[in-house]
Order: C-alpha cells, then sequence, then structure tokens
C-alpha cells in the first residue's frame, strides 16, 4: 500500500464523519467573515441619533450575537466529527498493527527489536491520530479562512488589501526555509525515541544481570548517549519552532500596524469609515488565527507523514500466501493422528554463508508415528532448537522436507499447524496474571471450555499442585511479569500443564525439564505419558534420564543424527550416548 492510499483508506472509514465536519468547519468560518460586517454597520450607526438610525443599531447587535451563538454550536460539533476520527482511526491502526505483527513470520521479528515495534506503536501512532484528527481540523480551517477572508477584504478596499499580503508572502519564505530542515529533524526523533526505546527494552529484561554485576553505571552512560541524541534533536527542533515558526506571527503584527496606519490616512482621506476599518481590523484577526495555526499543522502534518513511514514497514510487510490459508473442519480431522515425516531436512540461517558448512541441520530424516514418544539428545550447539523451530514451522522452511500425512506442512497456515502441534519451549513465557489464567491460555486461544477439575488434573501431572496449594491464593496467585514471581522450575511445569490442558496431535517438549530434578523429571513425564494416550510426544534434551522411556532415540552431534534406536539399543551401540549416560548418572549419585 503507498503512502496515498494509506491516507485514502483510513480517511475513507469515517468518511461521512469527515464529510458532516467540512460543512460545519465551512459554516463556521462563512459567519466569522459574516459578523465582521454587521458590526460595520453597527459601527458607523454609534453617531448617528435618529429612530431608524438607533432600530437599525439594535438589530445589527442581535444579529452579531445570534449569529456568534450559532457559530459556537456548530464549532462545537466540528471538533466533535474532526477530531474523534482521530481517535477511532488510532485505535483501528493499533488493531491492524498488532494483527500484522502477530501474523508475520519470525524473520520480520529478528529484523526488528520488540523496543522499536513499541515505539511505533505508541509514538508514531499517536502522530497519525494528531494528523487525522487536529491536522484534519486544521487544514479546512486554513483553507476556507484564507479564501473567504481575503475576498471580504477586497471588498471593503482592494488597496489595503493588497498591501497587507505583502508582509505575509515575505514571512511565508521564511516559514518555508525553516519548514524543510523540521521535517528532516522530526524523523530523526522518531527514531532517537524508537533507539531509547529498544535500549531500555534490553537493559530491563536483564535488569538482575546489570545488577549481579554491578553494571549501573555503564547502562546509565549508554543510556544518556541515546537521550543525549533526543535531546539535542529535540532541542534543534524547539529552536526552529522558536525563530521560523513564529514569523507568521510577526508578519499579522506587522499587517495589524500596516492597516492601522493606511487605513487612517484613508479614514481621512473619505475613502473609508470608522465602521469600515474596523471591520477590516476584525478580518485581519480572523486571518491571522489560521497563520498562526499554520505553524503547528505543518508539525503535525510532518509528524503524521513520518510516522505513516514507521507504520507502512509493518503493515507493507507480507503475511507468507500459505498463512492466509485456512482449512475447513472436514480437512482437519482427516489430519488428525498423522504421522510427521522428516525427509532430508537440512537448514541455514538466512543471515549465513552459503556453504556447506554454515548448514545448521544436515539431511536429517526420521518420522514420529501417532502415539508414539520420541527422543532427541544432543549437546549445546548440536541444532536442537533449530530442530524444534523447524518442526513447528517457527523458521520458513523449503518445501519438501516435513510433512504431515502427505501434506508439506509449508503449504499449512502456521494457524493451522499449530492446532495439530504443540511447543513447550525452555523459556516459557507467562502473563502478569494467575496461575489458573496462564494455564487456561491457551484453551482460550482455541475457543475450548475448561473447568476447575481439568486445571488440577494437569497441575498435578505436571508436579505443580503441591508448590500451587502453598500459594496464598491458590491458583489465583499472580505470577508476575513474565512469571517473576515463580522459580525457573516452576515456570516449566505452569508451561507444561498449559500444554496439556487441550489436546493436540503433538507436543514438542524442548529441554523443558532442564530446571527440575531427576526424580520430578521422572514423575512429570509419566505424568505426561498418562495424559497423552494415542497422542505423540518428542521430548528433547541434553539430558538421557528424561529419555530412556521413550520408544526410540535419535542423538544429534553438529545437525547430524549420528546414533538412532531405544535407549538399552544406543548403550551398546553409541559411545557417545554411552558415555553421556555415565556421566550423568555420576553426576545425579554426586548431587544425591
Amino acid at each position: 500500500m503507498t503512502k496515498a492510499n494509506f491516507i485514502i483508506h483510513y480517511l475513507m472509514l469515517n468518511k461521512y464523519s469527515y464529510m458532516f465536519a467540512i460543512v460545519c468547519i465551512f459554516v463556521v468560518n462563512y459567519l466569522q467573515v459574516e459578523i465582521p460586517r454587521y458590526i460595520q454597520l453597527a459601527v458607523d450607526l454609534l453617531d448617528k441619533s435618529t429612530i431608524d438610525s438607533q432600530a437599525a443599531l439594535l438589530e445589527n447587535v442581535q444579529w452579531v450575537i445570534g449569529l456568534s451563538v450559532i457559530m459556537v454550536v456548530i464549532r462545537i460539533l466540528s471538533r466533535m466529527y474532526s477530531l474523534n476520527p482521530g481517535r477511532l482511526t488510532e485505535a483501528t491502526l493499533k488493531n491492524d498493527v498488532f494483527h500484522r505483527l502477530n501474523r508475520l513470520p519470525a524473520t520480520f521479528h529478528q529484523r526488528y527489536a520488540s523496543g522499536k515495534l513499541i515505539s511505533i506503536i505508541n509514538n508514531d501512532l499517536t502522530g497519525i491520530r494528531l494528523f487525522y484528527g487536529i491536522g484534519f481540523l486544521q487544514l479546512f480551517n486554513i483553507l476556507f479562512a484564507l479564501s473567504l477572508t481575503p475576498i471580504w477584504m477586497w471588498r471593503i478596499s482592494p488597496q489595503l488589501t493588497l498591501y497587507s499580503v505583502v508582509p505575509i508572502i515575505i514571512a511565508s519564505i521564511i516559514f518555508w526555509l525553516g519548514f524543510r530542515k523540521l521535517r528532516a529533524l522530526q524523523a530523526q526523533r522518531l527514531t532517537c525515541l524508537q533507539n531509547l526505546s529498544e535500549q531500555l527494552m534490553n537493559y530491563l529484561s536483564g535488569i538482575d544481570l546489570i545488577k549481579n554485576q554491578q553494571m549501573g553505571p555503564w547502562a546509565i552512560s549508554e543510556v544518556n548517549k541515546v537521550n543525549r541524541r533526543l535531546f539535542e534533536c529535540t532541542m534543534k527542533i524547539a529552536k526552529i519552532q522558536t525563530f521560523f515558526m513564529p514569523i507568521l506571527d510577526y508578519a499579522n503584527h506587522f499587517m495589524k500596524v500596516l492597516i492601522l496606519g493606511l487605513g487612517g490616512y484613508y479614514l481621512l482621506q473619505a475613502q473609508l469609515s470608522i465602521g469600515e476599518i474596523t471591520a477590516f481590523l476584525s478580518y485581519s484577526v480572523l486571518l491571522a488565527l489560521p497563520l498562526m495555526h499554520l505553524g503547528r499543522i505543518v508539525t503535525v502534518y510532518q509528524m503524521g507523514m513520518i510516522s505513516i513511514d514507521s507504520v507502512q514497514s509493518i503493515l507493507n510487510n507480507q503475511v507468507p500466501s500459505t498463512d492466509m490459508l485456512r482449512m475447513n473442519d472436514a480437512e482437519k480431522s482427516a489430519l488428525i493422528g498423522s504421522t510427521l515425516s522428516v525427509k532430508n531436512l537440512s537448514y541455514r540461517y538466512p543471515d549465513s554463508k552459503s556453504e556447506l558448512s554454515d548448514l545448521v541441520l544436515k539431511n536429517l530424516n526420521f518420522s514420529i508415528a501417532a502415539g508414539e514418544k520420541v527422543g532427541v539428545l544432543g549437546s549445546i550447539g548440536s541444532g536442537k532448537s533449530t530442530l524444534v523451530n523447524c518442526l513447528n514451522h517457527h523458521l520458513s522452511l523449503e518445501t519438501g522436507q516435513i510433512f504431515w500425512a502427505d501434506r508439506d506442512i509449508t503449504q499449512i497456515s502456521r494457524h493451522d499447524w499449530r492446532s495439530y502441534v504443540r511447543t513447550i519451549t525452555q523459556d516459557p513465557f507467562l502473563f502478569s496474571d494467575s496461575v489458573s489464567e496462564n494455564v487456561k491460555f491457551g484453551a482460550k486461544q482455541q475457543d475450548q471450555s475448561t473447568d476447575d477439575l481439568d486445571i488440577e488434573q494437569v497441575l498435578n501431572l505436571s508436579q505443580l499442585n503441591e508448590d500451587v496449594q502453598r500459594f496464598s491464593a491458590g491458583d489465583q496467585t499472580l505470577v508476575g511479569e513474565k512469571g517473576i514471581m515463580l522459580s525457573g522450575g516452576q515456570k516449566q511445569r505452569l508451561s507444561i500443564a498449559r500444554a496439556l490442558l487441550t489436546p493436540c496431535d503433538l507436543i514438542i517438549m524442548d529441554n523443558v525439564l532442564s530446571a527440575v530434578d531427576y526424580e520430578t523429571e521422572r514423575s512429570i513425564l509419566k505424568g505426561v505419558f498418562k495424559r497423552m494416550q494415542g497422542q505423540s510426544l518428542l521430548v528433547v534434551s541434553h539430558r538421557v534420564s528424561a529419555l530412556e522411556y521413550m520408544d526410540k532415540i535419535l542423538v544429534l552431534e553438529k545437525g547430524e543424527i549420528i546414533a538412532r534406536g531405544t535407549h538399552s539399543q544406543l548403550l551398546e551401540s553409541s559411545s557417545y550416548y554411552r558415555e553421556t549416560w555415565e556421566l550423568q548418572q555420576h553426576e545425579s549419585e554426586t548431587v544425591t
């Protein structure tokens, strides 16, 4: 979507409100230029003492009061119907941006830090709200005022009108020079805000590390550098707004002096009356108001244009075409209980070089049948997490490598694929809500109903129920932001309970038992096996104890499967597996 299409699209969402607002703004500006005409007539009647002139004076004053009351009412309506669409557009855009962010693939989020995205949603959308609200209102105010007011001024005195325009033209040239410089600085300021937001997000996420390593002074220094750049940019903007933007205001004051001087001369020459000079001064005020607001609308316009560029950097990123597809109920039912097949899976991260040595996964072949329990053993850096992210389609894959029954998963939308496959990661994300609500989160997304018995059951299976009972509010205890009130093991067990609550065909456990002891590990796995009757399970771990009860185990090293078989078979056939088992057994006995 081009910038012009973007502006038109969101304008049309509130087109009737805008159309009514334009009518109201025109009526307000028309009444504004009509009222001084009655003031002119009233002033010229002040020196006349006849009964007819006094009646005419009273009538003109009544017209001024009546038109002023009508103008106030219509002005209120014009503001309501021109400013409210700005708020509605902001709300719509926030929904559109979040909806797009939720559907964009991982490659997009690797390019854009969370802090920058938050800054765009907060700061840039505020600029767009002003653009569609106050910007729209002031634009038509200025257009109607600058088109109607000079006509009424010309009717009174063409010569005086021409003289009045001269300072405005000179000031407009100076104003334009400042305008060009201001736009570049506004873009720089929004970039500085995004960088500051990104840096603060990083430091807040690692606040414990910063405190433990006594890195506070360094973090403060780094934030001050970015903040200093933002401050310097803001000060440059303030200087331009101080010296260049008010130039039209100065021109307006000079115009008033010019009107009084020349108007007095024309009065002495009997070319103008006192009423006409009074009306002309009133028109100069009406002409000055939009000129004074011109600096504001220029700032709003610049912020809006720059903010639209930032928002379009999100909205113009295309969601993969397959993710737009949805299977019907019959297609979904036909694929339930299928076999996952991996055929010659190789993967290289997009930012790596095109060399064979950059392959993270190399020609992997295996399958997971319905109800089968498969384990993957590998050391750090062996490619376990990459394999998991390929299987759950978090990473973008080439076609013809992973199949669900006879369907290539790259031809299945990620939304549909996640109804079959559920992943429990080693770093689970918990919301700042109660234990119960965090467990039910997955069920909410699938519109499935749950009850307290289901929650208690999965908490028991994940070996978390005893911990929850010790909490002051039980399963209604708030876990804090990102689960800060829970230990690492409790977070992992809570994520397991969440995954077990609703049915799926395949659960992938990516090293989720690393923060629990061996006995708890075995108890959790037994509970998972009991719960997952007929469901498939893939357990990825660097601990052999988590895999010994699997139907088959794959040994992964440097992105390749170097051995496969049951626990007993691998103890005999794989030296790597056997040595790892013996080493971990020794560590377990030492800890005990």
